[in-house]
């Protein structure tokens, strides 16, 4: 077997961890060093290794930390008690509960939905999936003022965003844009543009819809053609166009989308 075979046997790094660091303590008007053991949650996938503090409930939160995984098992014990019997269970609940929301959400139960979105908030105030989703409970409750809320609350939480979030802005900016906020929209839309690696037709087409109803026509034929040019054998969008150019919305194209 060789070294790389050997290294693609070890199992994945996954659970609670500790590890004892020197901290500074101020108190009687003197500096004062102990020591302290900080706990965090690390998971290792094919992306590699990262690693995130527990809050005060004992839910991974904050910014995640790549760090090698030689560096790691230097320096971090595993701690498979407090995983198992704390760390594992809390996390479970939470992604039930905001699994429940999501569901009440769906099926209309707006209020239950909000309820419980907002319990898992209390555990992570910071859970992406869970504020995504009380923000647009919100929408559904026709609730503008806390929609707007929770608008800002999302513009400040940039770290936690990861790719994975990029159809949670996309459903977002769909529900802002029927609910006439298009400037917000656009904002999400835009965040969701940033998260892709590669440029998205769908998401392109939401925009130019977004834009058509802000009056701003051209500029949603122009997202038209971009779509248009990612994927030719997109029928909607290329209905949307042809409407927009037989209405005289907009200027005859010069375009070949198949180009």
């Amino acid at each position: 077997m060789s070294v790389n075979d050997t290294a693609k046997a070890l199992p994945r790094i996954h659970g609670v961890f500790s590890c004892e660091r020197e901290v500074t303590v101020e108190g009687g008007g003197e500096a004062r060093t102990r020591t302290a053991t900080f706990y965090v949650f690390a998971s290792e996938d094919e992306g590699g290794l990262n690693v995130q503090g527990l809050n005060r409930h004992y839910i991974p939160a904050g910014q995640k930390t790549p760090m090698s995984r030689e560096e790691f098992l230097a320096e971090f014990l595993p701690e498979p008690e407090l995983w198992l019997n704390k760390v594992g269970p809390q996390m479970a609940e939470l992604e039930a509960t905001v699994n429940r929301a999501e569901d009440m959400r769906r099926g209309g139960e707006l209020y239950s939905a909000e309820f419980e979105f907002r319990q898992a908030l209390t555990l992570d105030e910071e859970h992406v999936r869970a504020t995504f989703g009380l923000g647009l409970t919100y929408l559904a409750q026709r609730d503008e003022q806390k929609a707007g809320k929770v608008f800002e609350r999302l513009v400040g939480m940039d770290a936690a965003f990861e790719t994975q979030h990029k159809h949670l802005f996309n459903e977002f900016g769909i529900a802002l844009r029927k609910s006439g906020l298009h400037d917000q929209a656009l904002a999400y839309y835009g965040r969701a543009d940033s998260l892709s690696q590669t440029k998205d037709d769908h998401l392109l087409y939401n925009i130019a819809r977004t834009l058509y109803e802000k009056g701003e026509a051209e500029e949603a034929a122009s997202r038209l053609r971009q779509a248009l040019a990612l994927n030719p054998d997109f029928p909607e969008c290329r209905q949307f166009l042809a409407w927009l150019t037989k209405g005289g919305h907009i200027e005859q194209p010069n375009y070949d989308f198949r180009l």
